[in-house]
């Protein structure tokens, strides 16, 4: 599946265009704080099966469809997510993310994850963090 945000960056329109192009189920989630603008700001995927979330950043039917979805999911705190803690990158067993998300990397430790924090204060003054200084090849 891939989880798809909207609410204001992107046009809902454009999930069923990425379903047909990749032929897997797009989950819309809607987000509802101006702060969290993109996906990547409030959510992050762990593995395949684990993900962490902020609930205050999506509509509450968004929310009801990730703790369906994501049962397990790691539940981040507002002082770790407004530190753009969830803007971070997973290997699967690495988990770089914002220094200053000490309570999520606590988090990350206790659901058996090896968090790697780095300070990236300056790009979040620009609104980014770990997840803006990647870029994923797929083959």
């Amino acid at each position: 599946m891939i989880l798809a945000g909207t609410g204001f960056r992107t046009d809902p329109r454009a999930h069923g265009e990425i379903a047909d192009i990749f032929g897997r189920r797009v989950v819309s989630l809607q987000l509802v704080d101006p702060r969290f603008y993109h996906l990547d700001t409030a959510l992050t995927v762990l593995d395949d099966t684990t993900i962490a979330y902020y609930p205050p950043a999506f509509s509450y039917v968004s929310r009801a469809h990730l703790a369906t979805l994501f049962p397990d999911a790691i539940v981040v705190d507002s002082a770790d997510a407004y530190a753009f803690g969830l803007n971070a990158v997973s290997d699967g067993r690495h988990v770089v993310h914002p220094v200053a998300a000490v309570g999520f990397a606590r988090q990350l430790a206790d659901a058996g994850f090896e968090p790697i924090g780095i300070d990236l204060s300056e790009l979040l003054k620009g609104g980014g963090s770990v997840k803006c200084c990647t870029l994923e090849v797929y083959p």
